[in-house]
């Protein structure tokens, strides 16, 4: 059997709600879609494979500050892997260390799929 060429994909969300729809939207649209709902999962998937584009939510348990840790771990070891930030309720503090930290977008949740699988395919063809 032939190697997957399909775009690889890690979305790292908490919530079922958006995890859940949005990896069967864009798994139609011909991505390879892993999933991630903790922190340490997330990074275990990250040392381990190679990824064309990680989604990742900021807030990922109550304490709401995993997403920009992740963030910089991505940066210090794959810093030209794009980073699309899809996360509710951004304080703006929040937002300006996701752009410091180098993330390419951020978008606010509820955010149309059709509008994040348009961006994810922009900075996969750049």
């Amino acid at each position: 059997m032939g190697q997957d060429t399909r775009p690889r994909l890690l979305i790292i969300d908490d919530e079922d709600a958006l995890l859940v729809p949005a990896s069967h939207y864009l798994r139609e649209r011909g991505y390879a879609v892993v999933t991630a709902r903790e922190p340490e999962e997330a990074l275990a998937l990250l040392d381990r494979q190679s990824f064309d584009l990680v989604i990742l939510d900021l807030a990922l348990t109550p304490f709401g500050r995993e997403g920009l840790e992740i963030l910089s771990w991505i940066r210090a070891r794959h810093p030209a892997m794009p980073v699309i930030i899809l996360s509710a309720e951004i304080p703006p503090e929040v937002e300006q260390e996701a752009e410091r930290l180098g993330a390419d977008a951020i978008l606010g949740k509820p955010q149309p799929m059709s509008e994040v699988a348009r961006l994810a395919a922009s900075f996969l063809t750049r």
